[in-house]
């Protein structure tokens, strides 16, 4: 009975020209906006890729140089574009999409598209993620809020419940009889953004591909849940409503709150309830802790001075020179683990304050489920604030490791040098280059993806169980009559 019911619902909806006509808007603005994402990704993924060989043959065609001089020169760390950021570009246009590897410095990823885009350019700024999680659920409200009511309204309703109809097989009939008009019209739209994925990932890095089945499925399976939802919350409203009117404007309300308001309070609140500094102040507080280290550059810093005079002492020798190392090299790698602990702590309490902010914001999924699926869906798309601090602690590993290896070549082959003739006359060959491997970065894989957004994917899930048994509620409760 559900399924004829379901059958009979579909039919009706499909001849409703409202529906038709905004489900065709809806197609064409996803398959667009997924479209100029596809060409965005292949552009992001083509630039960067010619970036990355004019970097790498740039360090290693530099020749004889001495290493702490090439360490200054440095390196770029380029972030990957994921396949899915075509669906959900997420935060990536506000994080950066480069980081500069050097000596004596941890450097933030720069380069921000949205720094270059005009306010106009952000404004209209469409992603299929964006159709899909506020343009879609209103059309979800416009369709369900009278199946219900109306029918109540117009009599039907009463008519196919003194047949002997139950109330219960009427709204889980229409239920189905929605999810299948919007996946009719969705799903395949959605299969050709993601076959067009698919596909542009066999054009480029390997690593791009690792784990992209499965998360592609899990978020298609969030995207499920939110949708059954959203059409349970929409069928309640119209069982529970006294008429269609009073259910339109309380999904409306509904969709303003949850979907437009809730989380830019949620991000608003969470700004405020746990500040960060600004670029200035956290650039300052380093500086002066920095002040602290044994300053290999300054021979006549005091700290320098007792660095110098307290290794003498411990090796027992007059001069750096008799040293059985060099002593530069050996003092630069010192500062070097001396900035690292600074940076691991300031750059750490800023991360811990995002970490403490993304919290708070996706507990506010408990009074949205937009909040949980926004989360989910740029997390899974590797499009989100954590993969960006993934790819930023990556770039510091492998400049912590670049630079190790710079100084330890010094410290070996420069002993018996003075601070003068090891700065300004030792030089490495090419093969010091070689040994420093190009930079790569492995991105999160799904399991990491769902243990840090185990709250919001938990939410989600609430609220999709509490849509069924709140529908099923109401669908046993006596049947409201017109």
């Amino acid at each position: 009975m559900i399924t004829l019911v379901a059958l009979k619902e579909f039919k009706e909806i499909r001849r409703d020209g409202r529906f038709i006509w905004s489900a065709l808007i809806l197609v064409v603005l996803l398959v667009s906006a997924m479209g100029f994402g596809a060409q965005r990704y292949a552009d992001n993924r083509a630039q960067r890729l010619a970036a990355e060989q004019e970097d790498r043959s740039a360090w290693l065609e530099q020749g004889k140089k001495n290493p702490h001089s090439a360490g200054h020169y440095g390196v770029y760390a380029f972030k990957p574009a994921t396949p899915l950021a075509l669906f959900d570009p997420g935060y990536d246009d506000y994080t950066g999409v480069l980081q500069l590897l050097e000596a004596h410095k941890e450097n933030q990823s720069s380069y921000k598209p949205a720094a270059d885009a005009t306010a106009l350019q952000r404004f209209g700024d469409l992603s299929g993620a964006r159709v899909l999680q506020i343009l879609v659920p209103m059309l979800v409200f416009l369709m369900g809020f009278g199946l219900i009511a109306a029918e109540r309204e117009e009599g039907t309703f009463r008519q196919l419940l003194s047949i002997g109809v139950p109330q219960r097989t009427l709204v889980w009939g229409k239920a189905l009889g929605m999810a299948l008009a919007i996946g009719t019209v969705f799903v395949p739209a959605i299969l050709v953004g993601g076959a067009a994925a698919w596909f542009m990932t066999q054009q480029g890095d390997p690593h791009e591909i690792a784990g992209l089945g499965l998360k592609v499925a899990l978020l298609a399976g969030c995207y499920l849940m939110f949708f059954a939802t959203l059409i349970c919350i929409a069928l309640s409203a119209s069982l529970a409503s006294r008429s269609s009117a009073s259910a339109l404007v309380a999904l409306v309300a509904f969709w303003i709150v949850a979907a437009i308001l809730t989380p830019r309070i949620g991000a608003e609140v969470a700004k405020r309830a746990y500040p960060t500094p600004s670029v200035f102040e956290l650039s300052s507080a380093i500086a002066k802790d920095l002040q602290a280290g044994p300053r290999a550059h300054e021979p006549t810093h005091p700290n320098h001075v007792k660095f110098r005079d307290d290794l003498l002492r411990q090796h027992h020798v007059d001069r750096i020179e008799d040293l059985p190392f060099n002593f530069i090299g050996y003092a630069m790698q010192q500062e070097e683990d001396f900035g690292n602990a600074v940076f691991d702590r300031h750059y750490g309490a800023v991360r811990q304050q995002f970490e403490r902010q993304e919290t708070l914001q996706n507990s506010f999924a408990l009074l949205s489920p937009f909040v949980a699926m926004k989360a989910l869906s740029a997390a899974l798309s590797g499009t989100d604030i954590a993969f960006a601090n993934d790819f930023s602690q990556a770039g510091e590993t492998y400049r912590r490791e670049m630079i190790r290896v710079l100084n330890d070549d010094i410290m070996r082959n420069a002993v018996g040098l003075t601070t003068f003739s090891t700065e300004w006359g030792y030089q490495a060959s090419a093969d010091l280059w070689q040994r420093i491997p190009p930079f790569d970065f492995d991105p999160p894989t799904a399991g990491t993806i769902l243990e840090r957004n185990l709250v919001p994917l938990a939410l989600l899930m609430v609220w999709f169980m509490g849509g069924i048994l709140g529908l099923g509620a109401l669908a046993r409760r006596s049947p409201r009559v017109a």
